[in-house]
């Protein structure tokens, strides 16, 4: 896996990030995400447990990046035909 780090727009603070695909993205924090103010704020604003912990900051600071290609998209290659792991 190859991370790249960025710097959330928002509040500022760090991650590292890899994208697989337009709906696939991993995110490693380096801090815990409940210091987010912006998760943080909607958490509070919706109510314990009503909150996913997505970050609407951070998900704009990832698609800037792709689209100006600090980010790229990994292309994953899967496994096919005889290179299949099989149970024996």
């Amino acid at each position: 896996m190859t991370m790249t780090s960025l710097t959330c727009k928002g509040c500022g603070r760090g991650v590292r990030v890899e994208k697989f695909s337009e709906a696939h993205t991993s995110i490693e924090w380096t801090f815990d995400a409940r210091e987010c103010p912006f998760i943080a704020a909607a958490r509070d604003e919706q109510g314990f447990g009503s909150y996913s912990g997505g970050c609407a900051q951070l998900r704009a600071t990832i698609d800037d990046a792709v689209r100006d290609g600090e980010l790229v998209v990994t292309e994953l290659e899967l496994p096919r035909g005889e290179r299949l792991p099989r149970l024996h």
